[in-house]
């Protein structure tokens, strides 16, 4: 069920970041820039799909993240200027190491999520920029630090766990994770017999 929710989902969030969230993004820096002063007058933009994928393929199959990646990937790839399947080389890249990663640190999700948000957010720029230039693109790289990368790091880091909390919720229900409550006798002691 979560391969054909990943159809709707990320196309959703694709169609939000290339539409509304950048607006939302700048509307809010420009009331909250003498409060963050580094993020005031920046370019920054939220990795929504790119978090997805991460969250949903810290729960899931590798299969289910690879799908993930690979509806993800070319969604963005379909609103942007890049080459069709680009982006979802780079997320196919990132969904292998997280199940790598979290095969090995069943404890630490929480903070393997930071870590790999943080290192995703760097690689989809690093990969994104190369990229561009392959394709005759310029950019001064100082400035796209300054202004795109840092303040996209700090939006990713904020959004991550949140939109963590809200995939593993989507992931429990389609699990059949969330059990309600025994409405009588009879379905409690059903209830126990299953455990």
């Amino acid at each position: 069920m979560g391969r054909y929710l990943s159809i709707l989902v990320l196309g959703v969030a694709a169609a939000l970041s290339a539409s509304v969230l950048p607006q939302a993004l700048a509307f809010v820096m420009e009331l909250g820039s003498s409060a963050v002063p580094l993020l005031a007058d920046t370019r920054g933009q939220l990795g929504l799909v790119m978090l997805l994928v991460l969250c949903w393929s810290l729960h899931a199959s590798m299969t289910e993240g690879y799908v993930w990646a690979f509806v993800g990937g070319i969604a963005l790839d379909l609103l942007s200027v890049l080459p069709l399947g680009t982006t979802s080389a780079a997320l196919l890249i990132m969904v292998y190491a997280i199940n790598r990663l979290a095969q090995q640190l069943l404890r630490a999700r929480i903070i393997l999520l930071l870590v790999m948000a943080a290192v995703a957010t760097l690689f989809m720029a690093a990969y994104t920029y190369a990229a561009l230039i392959l394709l005759g693109y310029t950019y001064d790289l100082w400035a796209v630090g300054r202004f795109v990368l840092l303040p996209t790091l700090v939006y990713n880091l904020a959004a991550v766990l949140p939109l963590f909390a809200i995939v593993r919720f989507f992931q429990r229900r389609l699990e059949g994770g969330l059990q309600v409550a025994p409405q009588s006798f009879s379905q409690m002691s059903d209830a126990w017999r299953q455990m």
